[in-house]
């Protein structure tokens, strides 16, 4: 698994799992029961456009943050219901919004950092191509 160190607008720095390929985008955090309190799953993209996330098979209530071209917040999304392997498709929680990059922290992460639309975070990864 790929890794990149991710500054928060606060200061703090968290290794986040970079999933830049479609097969890894689509597994995400499929199936994990826990998440450690400062894990972070970041998703990169060949550029910024409209990105639809849905928590289908996500077993764990998850904050997601959309991230421009520019590394600068545009929407987040808390406390995303977590799904079940057997929750019916019409209800599995889903997000949308505008970027190159979806971050995905532990449900309350988003909140304990203060994070909100425009604050820019740190962080280097390759633009994948596809």
């Amino acid at each position: 698994v790929k890794k990149a160190a991710l500054t928060f607008p606060d200061g703090k720095t968290i290794q986040v799992d970079v999933v830049d390929t479609p097969a890894t985008r689509e597994i995400g955090l499929m199936c994990r029961t826990r998440l450690p309190r400062d894990y972070g799953m970041l998703f990169a993209f060949p550029k910024e456009m409209g990105l639809g996330f849905w928590m289908k098979n996500t077993l764990v209530s998850l904050d997601l943050v959309w991230i421009g071209s520019d590394k600068k917040i545009t929407v987040v999304f808390a406390r995303l219901k977590a799904s079940s392997l057997d929750t019916p498709e019409k209800d599995v929680a889903r997000a949308g919004g505008k970027g190159q990059y979806v971050l995905e922290l532990p449900a309350g992460a988003a909140k304990r950092r203060g994070l909100k639309a425009g604050d820019a975070l740190k962080f280097e990864v390759a633009i994948p191509e596809r």
